[in-house]
């Protein structure tokens, strides 16, 4: 009786602790990735980027001394990391996607959310992406966040450039 009792004890508490064991393992191995990411586009020193921000498996990083900006998509597979230099940037404006969806309500479905920074010295066009429909789950709340994200990380550089 008491074998029995013991086993099950055993197999309840590896039940709980097996879960717990694998999701800090993800997030150390996320976190381990990041770091990586960042030291490659700072010369080696990822604590240059002061202000980091992360929701919704993006993280975003600004050096404001350095002037660089990065945001790291954690929700596609190989994961997406668009680089900006803000000394070489010029004007950056918020872009949003809107589609008519075909139901018999007629209503507006915002498809993308993006902050499209433009160089100075060739007018060329950096999209960084927020909120793809096509590549993230459509739910109105990821939408919302991922729009109030992208107005607040317009004002922070629009402030560094």
């Amino acid at each position: 009786m008491e074998t029995s009792t013991t086993i099950i004890g055993l197999g309840l508490v590896l039940i709980t602790i097996l879960p717990i064991i694998f999701l800090l393992r993800n997030q150390h191995i996320n976190a381990s990735k990041i770091e990586t990411i960042l030291k490659q586009y700072n010369q080696e020193n990822a604590k240059a980027f002061t202000i980091r921000e992360n929701i919704n498996n993006k993280v975003l990083a600004l050096d404001e001394r350095n002037k660089k900006f990065v945001l790291i998509d954690l929700n596609t597979k190989p994961e997406v990391v668009t680089f900006a230099d803000l000394k070489e940037i010029g004007h950056c404006e918020i872009h949003r996607k809107i589609e008519q969806s075909q139901t018999s309500t007629k209503k507006e479905l915002i498809t993308k959310v993006e902050v499209v920074l433009e160089k100075k010295s060739d007018k060329t066009k950096i999209p960084i992406k927020f909120y793809d429909f096509e590549y993230e789950k459509p739910i109105q709340i990821t939408l919302f966040r991922d729009n109030q994200l992208a107005e607040k990380w317009l004002d922070i550089i629009k402030k560094a450039i």
